[in-house]
């Protein structure tokens, strides 16, 4: 018998519903402090096999899939349409791959547009492979979305997530997401979808993409 505490999610996988392509709200601007970070991990997570090592990125927000960007990523995902997980995701591309790090912004439960703070540890992933189009395929490995990223329950979330990632010009880039929710429950996340949108992180957007135009 599930956890009393991991009712609220149940219920919400149980109730899924349409899936918004674009979150439009609401009256926190959203503005994002950078807090220190709270550790780094390497690119796949507590049970990766993968040796990456953290990078260090300089960002801009031309949109310019070329040139290194700090990048809104925005997951919708069945467990609750309209309350997508978000991430700040740096991209540096190289010849032929492209190197990625990226970290959770907290969210109240309910929200999308606060509080947004940094949260959690920092995953990079190194020498991600790119095709002639600057499409890629993203495997996170086994990551953790802490408790405070989550604004469906509140509780820590253990995923595996692989995305296709394909440049869109506005937003940056967007695409289909699988993989799977590994704790506390199993659920896959099949039909999921992302988009990675160029921002200030200091001034974050208050609408802002969650799948391909």
């Amino acid at each position: 018998m599930p956890r009393p505490r991991l009712l609220p999610l149940l219920a919400l996988v149980v109730a899924l519903g349409c899936q918004n392509n674009t979150i439009e709200l609401e009256t926190d601007p959203g503005s994002n402090d950078d807090d220190t970070m709270d550790g780094t991990m390497d690119g796949t997570g507590s049970a990766g096999t993968d040796t990456s090592s953290p990078t260090t990125t300089t960002t801009t927000t031309t949109g310019d899939p070329g040139t290194p960007q700090t990048l809104l990523m925005a997951l919708e995902t069945p467990l609750q349409p309209g309350l997508p997980f978000q991430a700040l995701v740096n991209t540096t591309p190289g010849s032929g791959t492209v190197d990625l790090t990226i970290q959770w912004l907290a969210l109240d439960l309910g929200s999308t547009t606060s509080p947004r703070d940094p949260v959690g540890d920092v995953y990079a992933y190194n020498g991600v492979p790119v095709d002639g189009s600057g499409t890629f395929y993203w495997d996170t490995g086994i990551i953790l979305i802490p408790g405070r990223a989550n604004p469906i329950s509140g509780e820590d979330l253990v995923v595996s997530i692989q995305a296709n990632v394909v440049p869109a010009g506005t937003p940056a880039y967007c695409g289909d997401v699988g993989g799977s929710l590994v704790s506390p429950i199993e659920f896959p996340l099949d039909g999921s979808t992302h988009a990675m949108t160029a921002v200030d992180p200091n001034n974050l957007p208050l609408d802002f993409a969650t799948a391909c135009p």
